[in-house]
Order: C-alpha cells, then structure tokens, then sequence
C-alpha cells in the first residue's frame, strides 16, 4: 500500500527540486555573462550557502518546538514568492548584483529551515522498518532530479531564456508547497510543562547537551562530517585526475560527473528495493571503509589513457555507490537514534556540520593539489579514511534492554 504522506512529500520535493537546478544553472551563467566575473560568480553561490550553513546551528530550536509541515509549507511558499519578485525584477530590468545577492541569502534563509525539517518529518510518517527505504527514495529523487534539471535547464536556457527558468522555478516551489499541504504529520510528543516554559535559546541550549550527551550521536555526527569531507575532495579531484590522463580534459570530466551520478542514482535505486533495516551500522562503517579503499587502489592505477579512464570511471562509479549507502545509513540511523522532539535540531547541526566540510575540503585539497601529486593525495587520503572507519566501528557502542533491543540513544555514562 502506497504511503500518500511520502507520496505526497516526494513529489513536492520532485518539482521543486528540478526548478531550483533550472534557477542555479541559469543565475549563474547569467551573473558570469553579464559581470564577466568569476569572483562575483563565486560570491552569489557562497551566498546561496552560507547563511543555511551559520543557521544550521540554531534552526533546530524553532522546527522542534513549532509545527514543521507549516515550516515545510511556508519556506517554500516563500521561497516561491521570492523567486517570483525575482523574475519580476529581470523582467523590468531592474536585476543587479547586489538584489541578486540579497535574494539568495533569502533563499539560503528558508533552507536552513526546510532542509533539516525534512528528514525530521520522514519517520513521523513512515515507519522504522521501512526508513532505510524511505532515505532511499529520497536519495534518488534528490540524485534524479540535480542530473535531470541539469541536462535540461541548458535546452531550456537556450530555447526560452532566463526569464521563464526563473518563473518555472517560482511556480515549482509553490507547486511543493500545495502538495505538501495534503500531507497528514502525526503529533510530536507533547512537552512537559518545564519545556513548554523555556524559552527557544534553552531549546538550543537542550539540544547540544542531548547531542554532545549522546556517544553514537557524536560519532554519527562526526561521520556525517567525514563523508562530506571526501564528498568534496572528490570534486577536487576529479577534473585534476581528467586533465592529468587525457588529452581532452573537458570531456573526460564530463565522463567522471556522469558516472558519479549513476553510481548515486543507481544504488539509491537498489537501497530502496532491498532493505538494509537494522544493518545501517555495517552498511555505514563498510561504506566509508571502501571508499578509503577505492582511493587506496587508484593510487595505483597505471596504463595508458584507455586504460586509465576506464579504471578511474569504475572507480568514480563505485564512489558514487559508497556515498549513497553511507548517506542513507547515517540518515537513517540518526532517525532511530533520536527522540523524533530533538531531530530537527540533530539534523539542522548534521547539515551545517556537512555543508561546512565541504567547501572546506575544496579549499584543502585545491591547495594540497598544487603541491603534491594527486596518487599520494589519494594514498594518504584512504589510508586516513580506512583508519578513521576503524576507530569509529571500535567506538560505536550499542547497548541493549533487558529483551536484548538495542537503545542507542542512551547517554554516555
């Protein structure tokens, strides 16, 4: 039987989805053109990101004590209007780089409420078995929709202009935001009357204690930040690894995009066919074990430029794979490790803690490239990585009641 809550939040999250990749392709390409400036470029998509990032830390506070389908419904209701002013704007020709750079941060805004909502809302409408396949399916809605807008928002740019991309982009928000309004949210857990007299800064205040309280919390979180981390390094990495071994860079980068995306979707595909319900710990600790493995062994891959494409694409294609099993693993146990009244601040803090890895892995590595080889970077880089898999699986301790159940929201003692 179909789960018409989640049908309903995928759907939304499907068409909103795929105008906000039409709206970041056509904005920046619009800012390069017209600026001519790859600064002003970067700035736009550094403002696109860093007020969610900042927020990340407080947002939880207010999406666990306020009701989170209207937060859900009302971000992208806004998001919807904001984006409509802003195709109003281009169309009186009115647009300029600072109006555009005050609207991302607006959009940016919402996000650090939106994003960490999303996964707190999941197991209040789906149950604990079926959360693995649930993350699953969001992954691949996420995944289909970045490659699918993207591959269309070019045909779309050149065919039409900016302009309508920028109103496709308001209507799907609001779109989301109807059909989000059809979804049923059970009730949280009610507060007691202590938590209902504190104020949102004891809220924060209660968060972090039950997350810095909480071993496994610290170690998923800490996970959360390392998949990140070589999340963005992996960006680094591969148009330096394109350039190095062809003599057409440009398009073997293309190449390496594809197939990281294929091994996402892929095995976001099989995650939600084939549960991994109550192995999430092996499947988390294994994932990030190989992927420091994948990076290992393609520090050693030699041959000629067939050879080596051939290798690093099944090596990028089963990174891709690594990434969506430890994604949807982490998420997942995040969900069940928490009481569901503290998720929105665990996942608002697990949000800011990987958006900030990454841009943080691409200034580190962008500078580590320019002094070292890329094959010692990948060697070091895995050897960390497997190490770090390691001491986390030896930490990672599960306790259990009396019936033998695991509890892994106990604090530590």
């Amino acid at each position: 039987m179909i789960n018409r809550n989640f049908f309903y939040l995928l759907t939304g999250q499907f068409v909103s989805q795929i105008g906000d990749k039409f709206h970041y392709i056509a904005l920046s390409f619009w800012v390069l053109k017209t600026t001519g400036s790859s600064a002003k470029m970067g700035a736009v998509l550094a403002a696109s990101l860093i007020p969610s990032l900042v927020l990340g830390f407080f947002s939880g506070a207010f999406i666990d004590r306020y009701n989170r389908k209207i937060i859900i419904v009302g971000t992208d209701l806004i998001r919807g209007l904001i984006i409509a002013l802003f195709a109003l704007l281009f169309y009186l020709e009115m647009m300029n780089f600072y109006v555009i750079l005050l609207m991302q941060a607006l959009l940016s805004v919402n996000a650090a409420f939106f994003d960490p909502a999303i996964p707190s809302v999941i197991p209040q409408i789906v149950n604990e078995k079926d959360l693995a396949s649930a993350n699953s399916k969001h992954q691949f809605v996420n995944g289909f929709s970045t490659i699918a807008g993207a591959f269309l928002a070019g045909i779309f740019i050149s065919s039409f202009g900016y302009l309508w991309v920028f109103v496709i982009n308001s209507v799907s928000f609001i779109l989301s935001a109807g059909l989000e309004c059809f979804i049923h949210i059970p009730s949280k857990l009610k507060y007691t009357q202590n938590e209902e007299r504190s104020g949102i800064l004891e809220d924060m205040k209660q968060g972090y204690q039950y997350i810095f309280s909480r071993r496994v919390l610290v170690i998923l979180l800490f996970m959360v930040m390392i998949i990140h981390f070589f999340v963005g390094s992996i960006e680094v990495f591969i148009p330096v690894i394109a350039d190095v071994i062809s003599r057409d860079g440009a398009k073997t980068f293309g190449f390496f995009q594809a197939a990281l995306g294929l091994g996402t979707i892929i095995m976001a595909i099989v995650l939600s066919i084939k549960s991994i319900s109550g192995k999430e710990k092996t499947v988390l600790l294994t994932s990030v074990f190989c992927i420091g493995l994948l990076y290992v062994a393609a520090s050693f891959f030699k041959g000629n430029e067939i050879v080596l494409l051939s290798l690093f694409l099944a090596m990028i294609f089963l990174f891709g794979c690594c990434i969506i099993c430890a994604s949807i693993s982490f998420k997942t146990l995040l969900q069940k490790s928490i009481d569901n009244k503290f998720a929105g601040r665990v996942f608002a803090v697990a949000g800011s803690v990987g958006n900030a890895a990454i841009p943080g892995a691409m200034i580190i590595y962008g500078v580590l490239l320019e002094k070292y080889d890329y094959q010692a970077l990948l060697m070091v880089s895995g050897l960390v990585l497997m190490a770090l898999s390691i001491i986390s699986f030896l930490l990672y301790k599960e306790k259990k009641d009396d019936r033998g159940r695991k509890i892994v929201s106990t604090p530590v003692t």
